[in-house]
């Protein structure tokens, strides 16, 4: 079922002048005149919108542009990413029509076709589409970026994967093997000729649509079953003949230029591939088991929109006292958690609030998840020496003001990023702890002295993520203070005592869940926590001066965010532990 779209009519007139767009980017503040002029100079070379343009050239982000595009045809900016499109829909406009006009049908109301346009004053574009389809055109708009990728995601990977699967399995052994040593060979192969290509390819592009971050590719005495992660749970994709589980395996470690002939010990690799026009990162480890090699490819989206401190779920008072944090001039900012709770989209989105033209930032990843504009990100490279202490010690003779460290893995990170910020600059960095409190000891434990800390450490955020209701089938729950009450629980004062949950709907898969957001914790440090830091005192004082300042902890945050909707009990206690 497509997602529910208000339509609005296509603005009549001419377009406006192209110069507009600029106009009005430099009024709201979001690029400088030197940056159009820029803009404009490459326009007369090479035509195109200006605002594709400022795009491009990594000066303003793409929803950015659809939502003025938006407003001055008074359209509305729809997440085409998120729309399911029934084929029949997808069918009324040919792939080089939609791809020539940057259009992509979305659904039907009442005779009129629903289309997203990247220029929705393009009235041509509207008029051609009327013609060929017959239909009265109601417009929507949506990045360009968007439009060409959903458009590549559902015309260039043809079929199920069901039935490339048969495809494989009709196909002989020995043309099989013959296509995957040529690729070892580095030696073309048309994709009609390898269905194992093929398929592996669909399981990937099928990961990506929904949103997965992991694919699981694992062997069993009978089958090869592969699994997705999707909001941090596992769900079962497909099941694969167990013939199939070596060109399989052996595809994928072509891809991250691993050693095929190697199965008897652990390989680590990268690969890059695109999803229709989107760029994705996968990282590629095989293990071997029992009943051959297990191989987990994690998925990075470079070009993933970052978040905002808002969007990623900081209370409101909490916001204030870390954009307070993040605004002085030198100091350790750092984000605490267990690995895949978020800690690196939070502190792109810190980056994308600090960074500026008035000054210099850098990055030490491993991996480089989201490309940003302003910044240089360099990606670590432990084989050829490239650390995080290395690559630190370097940046710190590029003149930087803002450094943000990947991971602090080992003592000499970590000592180098406190002396850095006691030479003035602003460090953010993350660090595997259990919650916020812990990260003093933690970076004691490293090696780093403790006197140091006081002068340097400006505060530490905890968090995790949990689960976020499906907005497409929510519903209340009755009796929420009874529920409440047989927990021993004391709900959150100044909200109303409400509890939701998600009945399970196509949009959500029938989990009841979609997407996830943040709980946090934030500990600010002042002169109360010097002396303990210098004796060397635990976790649970720090905890104490903390919640004596105000802390609210994640478990308290998580609570409020069960009785505004955004999740739901038995998720926030499963995050927390406490189930």
């Amino acid at each position: 079922m497509a997602e529910s779209i208000s339509p609005f009519p296509p603005s009549q007139g001419a377009p406006k002048n192209k110069q507009r767009l600029g106009e009005l980017l430099i009024e709201a503040g979001l690029v400088t005149q030197t940056q159009v002029d820029m803009g404009l100079r490459e326009q007369k070379k090479r035509g195109g919108l200006i605002g594709d343009i400022l795009v491009q050239l990594g000066f303003v982000a793409p929803e950015v542009v659809a939502d003025f595009l938006a407003r001055d045809a008074e359209a509305k900016v729809v997440n085409v990413n998120r729309v399911v499109i029934d084929k029949e829909i997808l069918q009324l406009i040919p792939f080089e029509i939609a791809k020539r006009f940057r259009a992509v049908p979305l659904s039907r109301d009442n005779g009129a076709l629903i289309v997203a346009l990247a220029d929705p004053l393009n009235v041509v574009a509207i008029d051609t589409l009327q013609q060929f389809t017959g239909l009265s055109i109601e417009v929507v708009t949506a990045p360009e970026r968007d439009i060409l990728n959903c458009l590549e995601m559902h015309h260039s990977i043809g079929g199920t994967v069901e039935e490339t699967i048969d495809k494989v399995l009709d196909q002989e052994p020995e043309d099989t093997r013959t296509v995957l040593a040529e690729l070892a060979q580095n030696i073309s192969v048309s994709e009609n000729d390898a269905p194992v290509i093929r398929l592996v390819d669909q399981i990937i592009a099928r990961a990506v649509q929904n949103r997965a971050s992991d694919i699981h590719f694992e062997p069993e005495e009978k089958t090869m079953r592969i699994r997705t992660r999707i909001d941090g749970v596992l769900y079962q994709d497909v099941l694969v003949p167990r013939s199939m589980q070596s060109p399989v395996s052996a595809r994928l470690k072509i891809m991250a230029n691993l050693d095929v002939a190697e199965q008897r010990v652990p390989q680590d690799g990268r690969s890059t591939v695109y999803v229709g026009r989107r760029e994705i990162n996968l990282r590629v480890s095989s293990l071997p088991t029992s009943h051959g090699e297990n191989i987990v490819v994690r998925i990075l989206a470079p070009g993933s929109q970052v978040l905002t401190s808002q969007s990623a779920g900081l209370a409101a008072e909490d916001i204030q006292l870390f954009r307070e944090a993040v605004h002085r001039p030198y100091g350790v900012i750092l984000v605490t958690g267990p690995t895949g709770s978020g800690k690196s989209t939070t502190l792109y989105a810190v980056l994308k609030e600090v960074s500026s033209m008035r000054v210099s930032t850098f990055t030490l990843e491993d991996p480089i998840e989201y490309r940003m504009p302003l910044i240089r990100q360099t990606q670590i490279k432990e084989d050829v020496g490239l650390t995080f202490s290395t690559g630190l010690r370097a940046l710190l003779r590029q003149d930087p003001d803002i450094i943000l460290v990947g991971e602090t893995r080992d003592t000499e990170t970590a000592e180098l990023m406190v002396r850095a910020a006691l030479t003035g600059h602003l460090v953010f960095s993350t660090l595997h702890t259990n919650d916020a409190a812990g990260a003093i000891p933690r970076l004691v434990d490293m090696g780093v002295e403790p006197y140091l800390l006081p002068a340097s450490l400006i505060g530490v955020l905890g968090q995790r993520l949990v689960r976020s209701i499906c907005v497409r089938c929510k519903e209340p729950l009755k009796d929420p203070e009874q529920t409440f009450q047989e927990l021993k629980l004391e709900p959150p004062a100044g909200l109303p005592v409400q509890l939701w949950r998600g009945a399970g709907c196509a949009e959500c898969k029938g989990s009841g869940y979609k997407g996830r957001k943040g709980i946090f914790e934030l500990m600010m440090l002042d002169e109360r926590f010097h002396e303990p830091i210098v004796r060397r005192a635990s976790a649970q004082e720090y905890f104490r001066l903390a919640r004596e300042k105000g802390m609210r902890t994640m478990f308290e945050d998580g609570l409020r965010k069960v009785v505004q909707g955004v999740t739901t009990l038995e998720e926030l206690m499963e995050a927390t532990r406490l189930a």
